[in-house]
């Protein structure tokens, strides 16, 4: 009995960060690393994978912004600690991340614009359809 509430309790621990991981989390679940952490590269890693996996452009372009707001942050809190070249390295992050989140919402920005052109020829073309016909038949008229 012992051993079933146990196998029990563990999956309860288990399943719910598995879920988590599937949806992407921005952030490593249980880890939290600063830049002076041995295992910061992790994190950026893990980032750089969810942006990989990020099709979506406008999600992208916030995944983008979320991270540069926590390098902002980690900038900070290593000003605070007295360590100026890792809070140097994490602004210079904080600038590239933004640089790109910019840079996806200009993509975005265009795909819309191209397919608002494409639909407004699509109803241009089928006005002018409509017109030729019109015109096709008051001509049989006459």
């Amino acid at each position: 009995m012992k051993k079933i509430i146990i196998c029990v309790i563990i999956l309860g621990l288990f399943i719910p960060s598995a879920a988590a991981l599937a949806k992407f989390p921005d952030d490593l679940p249980f880890f939290h690393a600063m830049p002076d952490s041995p295992f910061y590269f992790l994190k950026i890693w893990w980032e750089k994978i969810v942006l990989f996996f990020t099709f979506d452009v406008t999600a992208k372009a916030e995944r983008y912004k979320t991270f540069a707001e926590k390098r902002a942050a980690e900038a900070q809190e290593m000003m605070k600690e007295g360590k100026p070249y890792l809070a140097q390295k994490a602004k210079e992050m904080y600038a590239s991340y933004l640089n790109k989140a910019k840079a996806e919402l200009q993509i975005a920005i265009q795909k819309a614009i191209d397919k608002q052109k494409e639909e407004l020829v699509k109803q241009l073309e089928q006005k002018v359809d409509e017109i030729t016909n019109q015109i096709k038949e008051s001509v049989k008229l006459w």
